[in-house]
């Protein structure tokens, strides 16, 4: 003969039951709300990384307002020691003298771009960030510095002192021809390059939320 189960048994159990079923449930609702939590931070900081890898763009204009104030002082120095010998000739009723000179000096040269606002651009594209200008050129004019010379041989009739003023005097537009052809030196382009985009790469990472600058290219017109 089976007894009947008593009520109050029951309803204990059920309650029991009950309370196991609502802490299993709100420990899974805990574990999703957490779950989610780290989703969202781990959204949150993808996007500020994202948002940090961009925002560079909203500064390329500033950025080349700036090159443009700043010019003078992005020019790329280069010096060079010189020397050069001349042989005077001198003849004087039938009479004949030669005799030698040389003189040495430093020459400074200073390159940069023409960065006036409509003569060059900035802008981003898919490899990074382009500043389009003119090839390097001579900013301003060469200085000539610590002149000095030395008669080699000196003749009876030749004015060694006179050819060495004269040396002096050419020396200043040798300079010049030489910094043209300079100008256009892989190197001096090289170190010009370097200048400007080291210039815009320093300005762009000062500014706020920008935690990366892509490369940045020269590319000549």
């Amino acid at each position: 003969m089976i007894r009947p189960v008593s009520t109050p048994w029951l309803v204990g159990a059920a309650a029991i039951a009950a309370a196991v079923t609502f802490f299993i449930m709100q420990g899974q609702v805990r574990s999703a709300n957490e779950r989610a939590s780290l989703l969202q931070d781990s959204v949150t900081a993808s996007e500020r990384s994202l948002l940090g890898r961009t925002t560079y763009v909203r500064y390329l204009q500033e950025g080349k307002r700036q090159l443009s104030a700043q010019q003078k002082f992005l020019a790329a120095t280069v010096s060079q020691p010189n020397a050069v010998t001349l042989v005077l000739d001198q003849s004087v009723l039938g009479f004949h003298s030669t005799g030698t000179i040389a003189i040495w000096y430093d020459v400074e040269f200073s390159f940069g771009y023409d960065l006036s606002p409509d003569r060059y651009d900035v802008k981003s594209g898919p490899a990074g960030i382009e500043v389009t200008v003119g090839k390097p050129r001579l900013v301003a004019a060469p200085a000539v510095t610590n002149l000095r010379h030395k008669v080699l041989s000196g003749g009876l009739l030749t004015d060694e002192k006179a050819a060495a003023l004269k040396l002096y005097a050419e020396a200043s537009k040798r300079a010049q021809a030489r910094g043209e052809q300079l100008a256009s030196d892989p190197a001096v382009m090289a170190l010009c390059e370097k200048q400007l985009t080291t210039f815009l790469r320093n300005f762009l990472l000062k500014q706020p939320d920008v935690t990366i600058v892509p490369h940045i290219a020269v590319v000549y017109r």
